[in-house]
């Protein structure tokens, strides 16, 4: 048999009640560590060429893949509605603060066991855009992309967009209260301790 355990969040952010949820409908963020194509991060940046009036945050170690970087030079240092800033520490002020900038996470990866990256965003409230394949559950307030292809990516950046304000700040508070019921370090280790309960009790037979 296979057990599901979840994700943990390192951050548990509190709720930010001065968000501007109008303002903020047009930015985005992609974040995550290494391997920028596994992680879609390609993309979304052909994605966001294509959404002039859509800005997109870049936080991740992408200087580290020379290659990538130099391939993607244009959208990433000389387009005007992305923003690159490197690898930042989930903890520091810096990444709060985008975070409370942003209305959402764009993960579109090809494969995940769960993807912390999200699941960290997702506790500061961001509502996450991700694939199938990024295996975060996103129920009703996130945001499932039909496929891994730009056009989808697109199709849902324009969606989000379109939400009311009322509705942005339901997901967002959705997204928040799941992250600190599903994904802190204490649900890990019930589940964790259910788990090998039940597996002993198995075997004990």
């Amino acid at each position: 048999p296979i057990f599901h355990l979840p994700s943990i969040t390192h951050t548990v952010w509190p709720w930010v009640t001065e968000k501007d949820y109008e303002a903020v409908r047009n930015r985005f963020l992609w974040f995550g560590s290494r391997g920028m194509v596994h992680k879609g991060l390609d993309l979304v940046l052909e994605a966001f060429t294509k959404l002039p009036d859509c800005h997109l945050t870049v936080v991740g170690p992408v200087l580290n893949e020379p290659e990538f970087a130099d391939l993607y030079r244009k959208e990433l240092f000389h387009t005007s509605n992305i923003h690159y800033v490197g690898w930042l520490d989930t903890s520091s002020d810096e990444f709060r603060a985008i975070t409370e900038r942003c209305i959402a996470h764009v993960f579109p990866s090809c494969s995940e066991a769960g993807a912390a990256a999200v699941i960290e965003t997702m506790a500061a409230g961001l509502i996450p855009v991700v694939t199938y394949e990024s295996s975060v559950d996103v129920d009703d307030f996130g945001v499932l992309l039909e496929d891994d292809s730009v056009d989808a990516i697109v199709r849902a950046v324009r969606a989000i967009m379109e939400m009311s304000g009322q509705e942005l700040h339901r997901r967002a508070r959705q997204v928040w209260e799941t992250a600190r019921s599903k994904h802190t370090p204490e649900q890990f280790e019930r589940s964790y301790r259910a788990t090998i309960e039940t597996i002993l009790a198995k075997h004990a037979k």
